[in-house]
């Protein structure tokens, strides 16, 4: 193959070689282009040809600074002219190999932002939390510490992030692993379907902040209130009421038609003739009410729903909001959430809801099968009513605090957790406050009548 001999044919086997590479303008001054690995990484550039060239270098300036750090952009553009075999003809492709190398070898430039954030909320961390990242494969090793208890996971980016690039890996944008922890199975199952739920739904669209509050696994449950329960009222029109009245005619003459398709007579030949006439003539006029009322019907449909398109012409419906970038949410979450667990405390008693050691709060999750012996059993009995419970609040309590809490009077009570608020809710309690009363006063009652037993004894 001949080597190129002018900037014009350098620019025609660029395009040859690699046609991924869109150029928008091409002359023997500049080269305008641009490459796109996924919609969320692209990258313009300009080439500008000195008139040396080719015994001098061109000029490569990147243009967008969203998907290359500034800090990047500068060395980038000089690694990119490097060692470029001069006097010759042969530079241009080799700068846009490597440019388009480096795009396709950087799964974080899209989340450059949120790595460098990440890499900064690290920093700040005492606690022994390590971070690692493999740039070729997208992939970040976390680790996060706190006293005793740590979280062991990855996160691998979507190339297509903050979106991905086929459907079947759709809600995994950010892929979350866990490699190891010592929290009890039962509570880090719960943690990391919440973290990958939360992912899912900012790839839907959602903010943060949205997407944590509907990612919650506790349900809010519905209010006991009067309006909640009332029926939901129709306005009656002329044409409902004309259509209603058709209606209750139409039914009426089908229901006499069928009383004489019905009947019974007897009598002579010509009478029994006469009525087997009339009941022929009653079931044809039933199919003839019948065929007119479904065209009527029809009619009706198709009129409706040329209304409702010409209504609905009206309104701009788009596919939806656009992917939301989630690493720096992942991450945060999995700090505020996980890492931060062993301090939180108990809103009822001020305790910390884990205890110091890791091996005996998975003790407290130890099935029974699993106890030596009736000691031990015993043990976990008592250990079980001072395990963690995370309520819809998102506050975590002791078992038997919080079973304190809900079951006896105030009811409905706020969780006292400062600048928190909100009514306390768990599924493994009655959210009803009229049955809590209803159990609480027959609780009471039960008690007054054992006290009145034992003054008799």
């Amino acid at each position: 193959m001949d080597l190129p001999s002018s900037i014009t044919e350098e620019i025609a086997e660029l395009k040859t070689a690699l046609p991924k590479v869109k150029i928008q303008t091409a002359t023997n001054s500049f080269l305008i282009g641009s490459y796109q690995r996924t919609p969320y990484t692209c990258i313009k550039f300009t080439i500008t040809f000195p008139s040396e060239y080719p015994s001098h270098s061109f000029i490569v300036d990147i243009k967008q600074d969203e998907v290359v750090p500034p800090g990047l952009k500068k060395k980038l553009e000089s690694d990119l002219v490097a060692d470029l075999p001069l006097g010759h003809y042969q530079q241009l492709v080799t700068t846009v190999t490597r440019l388009v190398q480096f795009i396709d070898n950087n799964r974080f430039l899209p989340c450059w932002k949120e790595l460098k954030q990440v890499m900064n909320l690290l920093k700040k961390d005492d606690s022994g939390s390590t971070i690692s990242i493999i740039e070729s494969k997208g992939k970040i090793k976390l680790k996060l510490c706190r006293k005793k208890y740590f979280y062991n996971c990855s996160i691998t980016v979507d190339e297509g992030y903050p979106s991905t690039t086929t459907h079947e890996d759709w809600g995994k944008a950010c892929l979350l692993n866990l490699i190891s922890t010592n929290l009890p199975p039962k509570l880090e199952k719960m943690l990391t379907s919440q973290a990958l739920e939360v992912i899912r739904r900012m790839q839907d669209g959602m903010t943060a902040e949205k997407a944590l509050v509907l990612s919650n696994p506790i349900r809010q449950p519905k209010m006991d209130d009067d309006d909640s329960k009332k029926d939901i009222g129709e306005k009656l029109t002329k044409d409902k009421l004309k259509s209603l009245k058709h209606d209750i005619d139409t039914l009426s003459t089908v229901r006499d038609l069928r009383e004489k398709d019905a009947s019974r007579v007897q009598g002579k030949d010509h009478v029994l003739k006469a009525h087997a006439k009339e009941r022929k003539a009653a079931r044809r006029a039933i199919h003839r009410i019948t065929d007119q009322e479904l065209k009527y019907d029809q009619e009706m449909e198709a009129k409706w729903r040329e209304e409702e398109e010409a209504r609905m012409s009206g309104y701009n419906f788009g596919s939806g909001n656009a992917p939301q970038p989630s690493l720096l949410s992942l991450v945060i979450f999995l700090q505020e959430k996980i890492q931060n667990v062993p301090d939180s405390k108990c809103p009822c008693c001020d305790k910390l809801a884990l205890p110091a050691d890791p091996n005996k709060l998975k003790f407290m999750y130890l099935p029974v099968s699993e106890c030596k012996n009736d000691k031990e059993k015993k043990d976990r009995k008592v250990a079980r009513t001072m395990r963690p419970i995370r309520v819809y609040c998102g506050c975590w309590y002791h078992y038997k605090c919080l079973d304190k809490f809900i079951l006896e009077p105030p009811f409905g009570a706020e969780c006292p957790t400062p600048g928190c608020g909100r009514r306390v809710f768990h599924p493994d309690w009655p959210d009803d406050m009229k049955r809590l009363e209803r159990e609480w006063a027959s609780h009471q009652a039960r008690l007054r009548e054992v006290e009145d037993a034992a003054l008799f004894l």
